[in-house]
């Protein structure tokens, strides 16, 4: 086997080995995962672009990128999402995605160029990765993205109140005066105090004397 050809298969076998590890790294590195609508997984190893410095530079200058490799741009605040290739030597595809979304795709960036990518959406973030890759891994708008840029806090869930207590609600209600309560010296009527001795009968009127019937009197003597 002559010099040559031996030298173009270890250069073969260093490139090959080479994209099977950063195909591995980009696996074990991912941090973003694209899924498809069919549940089909996709996981990306990407940079994050979150400082005014760092979402200006983007990929600018960079000669090459493995594959399942790319940047995502924090662009949360931002009225309109906007890109380009300026400084930028690899071909690239974006995908624009909204809260977690694929909303928009525009693949085969032309390097170098000045022209101005205007996503016609709404959109929050933009995923720059190797061009050719939207098509060979199937990506589409509807496709949902997993990241810590789209992850949401869960509200903390309440603790249920004690079986045998009941919780307790507090409602904003107008002021009300408390009446003090009487005394319990205080006087109260009769008719409403049920502590109150009954009052005694009134007595009995005696019945009046029966009157004694007058005496009858006697016949007089007959005249003789």
């Amino acid at each position: 086997m002559s010099k040559v050809l031996s030298l173009f298969l270890a250069v073969l076998m260093v490139v090959s080995c080479s994209k099977k590890d950063d195909e591995a790294k980009a696996v074990e590195n991912a941090n973003l995962t694209i899924v498809s609508q069919d549940g089909t997984k996709t996981a990306y190893s990407v940079e994050e672009a979150v400082t005014k410095e760092q979402l200006e530079t983007g990929l600018m200058g960079r000669k090459s990128l493995p594959e399942k490799h790319g940047m995502i741009f924090n662009l949360k605040g931002f009225p309109e999402v906007a890109m380009w290739m300026k400084d930028t030597q690899i071909p690239l595809d974006m995908v624009f995605v909204n809260d977690g979304e694929v909303v928009w795709l525009f693949e085969n960036a032309k390097p170098l160029s000045t022209d101005t990518i205007l996503c016609p959406v709404k959109a929050n973030a933009v995923i720059e990765i190797n061009a050719g890759e939207v098509k060979k891994f199937n990506i589409k708008v509807g496709d949902k993205v997993e990241h810590a840029f789209f992850a949401k806090q869960e509200a903390p869930v309440a603790e249920p109140a004690p079986a045998n207590e009941a919780p307790v609600v507090v409602e904003e209600t107008e002021e009300v005066e408390v009446v003090e309560p009487a005394a319990a010296n205080a006087e109260i009527p009769a008719a409403l105090n049920n502590n109150a001795p009954a009052a005694e009968p009134a007595p009995v009127a005696e019945p009046a004397p029966v009157a004694e019937p007058a005496p009858v009197a006697e016949p007089a003597p007959a005249a003789k």
